[in-house]
């Protein structure tokens, strides 16, 4: 009976959708130690691991609400880049002023663009019933072109001293970015989990038109997930600034793929409806360990992109295949 009983319990969590994810997980931890075992494995490499993790976990939390209703934003690259250069830029004048703190006002400043970003993107997919995948890299392309002409495609601006630390210091031996991601995490998990909106999310992604007839304003929750989605670009904009100490125009560059990979690879239907953000944890966890391994073995850096764009393929292959 004990026998069947611990059967029974392990198949009770293989069928978990959030158990394939982490098992996935662990094999690339064990795989990836065994290719670089005075490296990889240190402690100090894990910890670099789980803060470059840190701002496309931020990216993913949205990108994971978006999903879930059905939709895609692929502005969210430009959205990060706008914040940083505009950021930096204005933060150059609070230090020549004398001024090296957190300067809340640009901070809010860039985190509201970032949600009017995604409110544009949202009401032009519902109001014209559009393609989220065409609007958003329209919409990319918009942004993005904007950034050019106003940097004319050179980093610029500076940091206060707040952000320098917050970009390489630590709060009880974790990284800053990190307790942000993590704060960040705790937020959304509860908006999602426990919350009329978050239950209105996955209603909307699982069945729009049913969702519609029982009460719900899915036009106005769906622009809701993508001004979350551009909030939470804007946010990862401002801490990758606060990682390079500048407003590269081009620094973030694949941070999309990233979080549309992590995303897809931790169980979140790209038709909607189905997934959660502790699956994505361990999306995000795989690629910047996938990412890690790769650069300790001296692997080409294109074969970064082959591998994601693999990785994608399979997990929406295999979603496709449960359905």
């Amino acid at each position: 009976m004990s026998e069947q009983k611990q059967k029974h319990l392990i198949f009770r969590i293989l069928e978990n959708p959030v158990a394939a994810p982490y098992l996935t997980l662990l094999v690339i931890f064990i795989i990836s130690t065994i290719l670089s075992p005075k490296i990889f494995p240190t402690a100090s490499n894990l910890m670099n691991i789980v803060r470059q993790a840190s701002i496309v976990g931020v990216v993913s939390i949205g990108m994971t609400l978006v999903l879930l209703i059905g939709g895609i934003d692929l502005s969210v690259t430009s959205v990060m880049a706008l914040s940083a250069c505009l950021l930096s830029d204005m933060l150059k004048k609070a230090v020549e002023n004398g001024r090296n703190g957190i300067e809340i006002g640009p901070v809010l400043l860039v985190l509201l663009i970032g949600c009017l970003i995604g409110a544009a993107n949202g009401i032009l997919v519902v109001s014209r019933n559009l393609e989220p995948f065409i609007v958003t890299l329209a919409m990319n392309q918009v942004v993005k072109g904007i950034i050019m002409v106003y940097r004319k495609g050179a980093p610029g601006g500076k940091v206060t001293d707040f952000w320098k630390a917050f970009g390489s210091s630590y709060i009880l031996g974790i990284p800053c970015a990190v307790i942000l991601y993590a704060v960040m995490m705790v937020i959304f998990i509860v908006v999602l989990k426990c919350t009329v909106y978050g239950r209105h999310v996955y209603a909307i992604g699982s069945n729009a038109e049913a969702a519609r007839l029982t009460g719900i304003k899915v036009r106005t929750e769906k622009i809701a997930a993508y001004v979350l989605c551009g909030f939470t670009a804007a946010l990862a904009g401002v801490m990758l600034m606060a990682r390079v100490r500048v407003g590269e125009p081009n620094g973030s560059s694949g941070y999309d793929m990233d979080a549309l990979a992590a995303a897809v690879i931790g169980g979140t239907s790209m038709a909607g409806g189905i997934g959660n953000l502790i699956g994505t944890l361990a999306g995000v966890l795989i690629m910047a360990m996938l990412n890690n391994i790769l650069n300790l073995i001296g692997a080409d850096p294109n074969l970064q992109g082959v591998i994601k764009g693999l990785i994608i393929l399979v997990a929406v292959l295999t979603q496709r295949k449960s359905d």
